[in-house]
């Protein structure tokens, strides 16, 4: 809850009255603290992962208050299913030579997508190196935030994207 009261705070405070907002915040040894305040959705998955969880669509909203229509949607009391995604990073460096693991996972159930951000034949970059190469983008449903996040975390043993 002390969460939630620092960032609606923080939006308030910097005088945001109406819109969608991204808010990132943290809480440490000293309590909640503010990473970051934008007057904007959030990027990558954001949208789907709210959408799916609370059947809210952020661009639907940023639409009516850009137009004048008051934003209230309706928000269920509980989650309608839980959203895990993550961007898959190699282990070491080397070129990719396969992305099927990646096309069969796109037919399974509970992956809503698993892109791929390399092609075959890419020369990637793994941690040993530098900042390690983004290989694919995945995002996983499940009843629970622990079901989808297991689930995804199995996928990513799975290596969907071969590097050699």
């Amino acid at each position: 809850m002390a969460l939630k009261k620092l960032a609606v705070d923080s939006v308030n405070a910097l005088g945001f009255t109406n819109g969608v907002f991204h808010v990132e915040c943290k809480y440490t040894s000293t309590g909640p603290q503010i990473v970051e305040v934008n007057a904007r959705m959030g990027g990558g998955q954001v949208h789907e992962c709210n959408l799916r969880t609370w059947g809210v669509d952020l661009v639907e909203e940023t639409f009516f208050v850009a137009l004048g229509i008051p934003s209230r949607p309706v928000v269920p009391k509980k989650p309608l299913t839980s959203v895990a995604y993550c961007y898959v990073n190699p282990t070491k460096s080397g070129k990719v030579v396969s992305i099927s693991g990646l096309e069969a996972l796109q037919h399974r159930e509970n992956v809503v997508w698993a892109r791929p951000l390399v092609r075959v034949g890419a020369e990637i970059v793994g941690p040993e190196q530098r900042l390690p190469t983004w290989l694919c983008d995945i995002v996983v449903t499940g009843k629970t935030g622990k079901e989808a996040l297991d689930r995804l975390f199995a996928i990513q043993n799975e290596n969907p994207v071969q590097v050699a």
